[in-house]
């Protein structure tokens, strides 16, 4: 068999290619720190590769919107606790006005005081988060929710939307409160009405007595289909000793006492007192229960402490609606902030199980295509003698001839 110089040159050539070809191969592999580089290399790890891959893009899509989701709950609860503050400041004002011993200027450097507050609260209430957007306006964050009116008064504008952002495939959270749930929500203090309808005594005084109470016989009793049902009668008896008694608008008894003329009558939250011989009646009708911000409710007392002409027993009224809204404010924004720390632990719980999922993701992925970089750096230097020795033997090779001999 003859060997021709074409085929010495193609075999040398060939091996020198392969060990090139090997050499570049494991070079890769060290580069990319993989046992796969290429889908021959493990057609079904490269599909486990692809599905944990796809689930660790998804795992960061979550981490962010749960960032978003976080800065946004958080700037809420800034606000909220902002908000409280300003409350806090009025609830003080409210209380040091009522003070008898308070004069006209008093009064009215209390109002000024008051009106600031009301300014700034309505500032926190038309919050706008890091994107611009209005964060209690609901959907329509584009606008504010807490529109000055022409007359004064501050209207709701936004809605009850609620955004919401998907931390995984099972968990999904509210990320925005409606302003009319935390503020326009807030129950204005319920009160009651009266009038003497039979007898000659004369009605003193009128008020509630124990608002939580009364609150909590107006919840159970108010009858908003059957105005007739939130009348009440009062009777006082002449007796030994003279008695009253407060029946509903069936006739049942539900309380009952002594009667002594000018002495306060307490009941179901409510004290009455009457001027004169027993034998009257009074009808004691409950206010329809409403809702308003705590805006306008502080504007109406602002105005009410500026009128010089009310004296402090006037302004009464005026002192116990702007504490109770106050009050029932500070109660929805409470509510509204619980909401708000429960869903930050969801979000924190959530991405701390979003951490341990992806770490558990890359270590699979390294068990899978995971590079022994001592052996493939042996492996490395192996190929690179083979490509050395296929280079000499090349060399050696070439210079084979019958006239290097002769």
């Amino acid at each position: 068999m003859r060997i021709t110089n074409n085929y010495i040159y193609r075999q040398s050539v060939e091996g020198l290619a392969k060990a090139n070809e090997r050499y570049f191969e494991v070079n890769r592999k060290i580069t990319e720190q993989s046992e796969i580089v290429k889908p021959s290399d493990d057609p079904v790890g490269v599909g486990q590769l692809l599905q944990y891959e796809a689930s660790n893009l998804l795992i960061e899509q979550y981490s962010k919107n749960a960032t978003l989701a976080k800065n946004r709950l958080e700037y809420q609860h800034a606000s909220l606790d902002s908000l409280k503050g300003f409350l806090d400041k009025m609830s003080t004002l409210t209380i040091q006005a009522e003070n008898s011993a308070n004069d006209q200027v008093d009064l009215n450097a209390i109002a000024e005081e008051l009106e600031s507050l009301v300014f700034s609260a309505a500032d926190l209430m038309n919050s706008k988060g890091s994107d611009g957007k209005y964060v209690f306006a609901g959907f329509d964050s584009d606008n504010p929710p807490f529109q000055k009116q022409t007359d004064g008064s501050y209207l709701f504008k936004g809605d009850e939307g609620i955004m919401q952002s998907q931390l995984s495939e099972t968990v999904t959270i509210d990320v925005s409160n409606s302003g009319k749930e935390l503020f326009e929500a807030a129950r204005v203090r319920n009160d009651f009405t009266g009038a003497v309808t039979a007898g000659a005594a004369t009605l003193v005084q009128m008020r509630v007595e124990d608002q939580g109470a009364f609150d909590t016989f107006v919840d159970a009793n108010y009858d908003a289909i059957t105005p007739a049902n939130n009348r009440y009668t009062l009777t006082t008896v002449a007796g030994v000793p003279d008695t009253f008694s407060v029946a509903d608008s069936s006739g049942t008894v539900l309380s009952s006492g002594e009667y002594v003329s000018g002495q306060p009558m307490v009941f179901l939250g409510m004290e009455v007192s009457l001027d004169g011989a027993a034998g009257s009646s009074v009808d004691l009708d409950i206010n329809p229960p409403s809702r308003d911000n705590i805006l306008n409710q502080m504007n109406d007392f602002i105005g009410t402490l500026r009128d010089s002409s009310l004296t402090i027993k006037d302004k009464e009224f005026a002192f116990r609606n702007a504490s109770v809204s106050i009050k029932n404010t500070l109660e929805t924004m409470g509510i509204g902030k619980s909401a708000i720390g429960a869903r930050l632990n969801t979000i924190s719980q959530v991405e701390s199980y979003s951490s341990i999922a992806k770490i558990t993701n890359q270590s699979a992925q390294n068990a899978i295509s995971g590079l022994d970089l001592p052996a493939a750096s042996a492996e490395l230097a192996l190929a690179q003698q083979a490509i050395d020795a296929s280079q000499l033997l090349f060399s050696r090779v070439t210079n084979l001839s019958l006239f290097n001999v002769l």
